[in-house]
């Protein structure tokens, strides 16, 4: 069969330390690069042209899609490959790679992202990559740049397919001071292209994600919180009346669910939580990121209203939130493009059947579901402030402060650790301490609604002390 020729097109910008590695694992596959230097200052487009690439000079005007396009409208093979130049293309054969090319039903293919962790490398997401040459196929949107409205209306025209694909690509990413500025630099493009496609929900979903922070999987009351979750909400309401079979193609719509809920429990707006993570399960049943916020959301409104539920339906509450996490410790990692994040099938599944324990007031199955979780990661910070919650509710209140210490000392970003270990404190009368860890806690999450109710007494009671005039 005839070879089918690739382009190779990628941005780059100051990259001397990894453009060559982006070029060179890919030199056996395909038959031009060109490279879109937007102003780089350093041995960028020597070193790119010591590897036979073309370099095109772009002056940048904070638009990725004008710089992919430009890369594009240069290119004269049969078919595009798009990196960046802090990634790699994992190994893969030639003529595998000319397989997939010289698949008639192609117009495109999603390649798997990765990025490397410790000695492993874990897929995140995938991402349309590999796409055949045709002129009408652009990029479109300055920031998180979309080459999907155009293929797609490209390969329905032509009777073609955009299909998956086991090819990874490796996403190196660099020093931190270097992310620290594509950070910035990513940000001010994001607030631009909100005013510029005000209907795009995408682009204020993206800025809500910027604002959030989260330890293991749970959303931090953090400064920032309400304003992140103000931007989810209002890419949801752009969607929310949406046909059914439009929400599920969105494949960023559980992590916008799975984190806005989060984000509301950290606000105590338990509620909302629940109305917000019913919607998503009922559009993705399966998706375990979903299943892990249904039982997490479950079980903070059984701890704050088993009283009122009643016996009945507390425990068909406390069946379903247990089902769920039992299915996600038996479940496989399904293919589908998206990876999911192991702990959610391991780790944070022990962590809520052992707090689920916990309401029962069984300790001893609590204890054994956080000490399963720290045999799994013996630095799991929320596996310690289970077994602190464990020796508290069983009375040992000296080895629960112990505990509550550890906890914070594996991850100081912990707000409940600091929290219940203020508790104990004033319980035990261990008043000046238990002031230094309330300081603590006020001063790296102030949007935590204890810490709010406290900071809005001591001013209503110092304005009736000194009232004003």
């Amino acid at each position: 069969m005839n070879r089918k020729t690739v382009s190779l097109c990628l941005i780059a910008r100051d990259e001397e330390a990894s453009i060559g590695m982006t070029i060179k694992s890919v030199l056996a596959l395909v038959d031009e690069v060109i490279v879109v230097d937007t102003g780089s200052k350093d041995n960028t487009r020597i070193i790119a042209e010591g590897y036979g690439a073309r370099v095109l000079d772009v002056a940048w005007e904070d638009d990725f899609s004008q710089a992919r396009n430009a890369g594009l409208d240069e290119a004269m093979c049969d078919w595009v490959l798009i990196l960046d130049a802090d990634e790699f293309l994992q190994p893969v054969r030639p003529v595998e790679f000319q397989r997939l090319l010289h698949d008639p039903k192609a117009a495109g293919y999603h390649l798997r992202m990765a990025s490397p962790l410790g000695e492993e490398v874990v897929r995140s997401d995938t991402m349309i990559r590999l796409f055949r040459n045709d002129p009408k196929v652009r990029y479109r949107y300055p920031i998180f740049e979309q080459i999907s409205e155009s293929l797609n209306w490209w390969a329905d025209k032509e009777c073609l397919q955009i299909k998956d694909t086991n090819l990874t690509v490796v996403h190196e990413g660099g020093k931190p001071e270097h992310q620290a500025r594509k950070r910035e630099r990513n940000l001010r493009i994001l607030r631009k292209a909100i005013i510029e496609y005000p209907q795009e929900p995408y682009f204020s979903y993206k800025m809500g994600m910027a604002g959030i922070q989260s330890l293991d999987g749970e959303v931090l009351p953090m400064a920032g919180l309400k304003t992140a979750l103000s931007q989810l909400h209002s890419a949801w309401i752009r969607i929310a009346d949406k046909d059914q079979g439009y929400l599920q193609s969105l494949p960023w719509l559980p992590d916008l669910g799975a984190n806005s809920a989060s984000g509301l429990l950290a606000l105590d707006r338990v509620d909302e939580a629940r109305t917000l993570v019913h919607r998503m399960s009922e559009l993705f049943p399966d998706h375990p990121m979903v299943r892990l916020q249904q039982a997490a959301v479950d079980i903070r409104y059984l701890e704050l209203h088993s009283s009122e539920l009643g016996v009945e339906l507390s425990r068909r509450l406390e069946s379903k939130a247990r089902k769920s996490l039992a299915s996600l410790l038996v479940s496989k990692v399904q293919d589908n493009g998206i990876a999911t994040d192991r702990r959610i099938l391991d780790l944070y599944p022990l962590r809520y059947l052992g707090e689920l324990a916990l309401l029962g007031g069984h300790v001893s199955e609590a204890v054994g579901h956080f000490e399963q979780a720290l045999s799994l990661d013996p630095d799991y910070s929320f596996g310690w402030l289970g077994m602190a919650e464990s020796s508290r509710f069983a009375g040992d209140r000296k080895r629960a402060l112990k505990l509550y210490l550890r906890t914070i000392t594996e991850n100081e970003w912990n707000h409940r650790g600091w929290l219940r270990g203020c508790d104990l404190m004033r319980e035990m009368d261990f008043q000046d301490n238990a002031t230094s860890w309330w300081r603590r806690a006020g001063t790296t999450f102030p949007e935590h609604p204890a810490l709010e109710r406290a900071e809005q007494q001591a001013h209503d009671t110092s304005h009736q002390l000194h009232p004003v005039g």
